[in-house]
């Protein structure tokens, strides 16, 4: 079986505020089981700012509960439609209830954990003055042995994300099990998507053999929920990117949120 590489691209602010916050747990995880130090720490800054709304960003909290509200409409109205799979799709709105009850309280310690932390802080700082590895903080010279007993430091942010990691983990297996995947080619590197009228997208995945994407042959989205233009470029190590010309083959699938 092909091995698949997805591409997510938001097309709403909340759905944006979404992938932020996935790729930021996912990253964070990741850099935990396999301690390392500076991966941690720029997820844990991620993190902060998703989470206590700064350098721009709101709140993700309100964002994802809204998110599953509008998913949670659209799945009612989806039973309706089809009542063989009403069984199913009235157990995941049960799932949905579930998860909007653990996120409502607005993780006060994870929140208290990223603005009160001393390391997360100062690094968060460098970055905020484009120290990107902590030069002043001396973070090279030390982070090896800050992470000699790293469990101590992750795993309190940890135990306090569990409720937003397993909210966050359903609503992004959620938001493609009731759509289909479409195929397509690109012509000379360029497509168009153009959205159902009367239907509120609000994430377009693309997917693509991971053979591919390791040619370095990148997606890239124009355009807005009306009409989407899609672009394939060529990323060549130690060249500029330069515009793919070739048939590109991909599948791509449209989710809608809401009503």
């Amino acid at each position: 079986m092909t091995e698949m590489v997805q591409f997510s691209f938001a097309l709403s602010p909340r759905m944006r505020a979404f992938i932020e916050i996935r790729d930021a747990l996912a990253c964070i995880e990741k850099a935990r089981l396999e301690e390392l130090g500076t991966n941690w720490l720029h997820a844990a800054c991620d993190l902060h700012d998703s989470l206590l709304g700064d350098q721009g960003r709101k709140n993700v909290i309100p964002e994802i509960i809204a998110l599953f509200a509008d998913v949670q409409a659209y799945l009612g109205g989806l039973a309706a439609e089809a009542p063989d799979y009403q069984e199913s799709i009235l157990a995941a709105c049960d799932k949905i209830k579930m998860h909007v009850k653990n996120l409502q309280p607005g993780l006060p310690d994870a929140c208290s954990f990223l603005a009160d932390d001393a390391l997360i802080n100062a690094y968060l700082n460098a970055q905020k003055k484009h120290d990107w590895l902590g030069h002043k903080l001396c973070i090279q010279q030390s982070i090896n042995t800050l992470w000699t007993a790293s469990a101590d430091r992750t795993s309190p942010l940890h135990t306090a994300l569990t409720p937003l990691n397993e909210a966050v983990e359903y609503l992004d297996h959620m938001l493609g099990d009731f759509v289909a995947w479409k195929k397509c080619v690109a012509t000379h590197g360029t497509g168009h998507i153009t959205p159902e009228r009367g239907k509120h997208f609000e994430l377009l995945i693309i997917s693509m053999p991971a053979e591919t994407v390791a040619k370095g042959i990148m997606p890239d989205i124009s355009g807005n929920r009306l009409a989407i233009r899609i672009r394939f470029q060529l990323w060549t190590p130690g060249l500029p990117p330069s515009d793919y010309d070739g048939e590109q083959p991909y599948s791509m699938m449209l989710v809608p949120v809401g009503i």
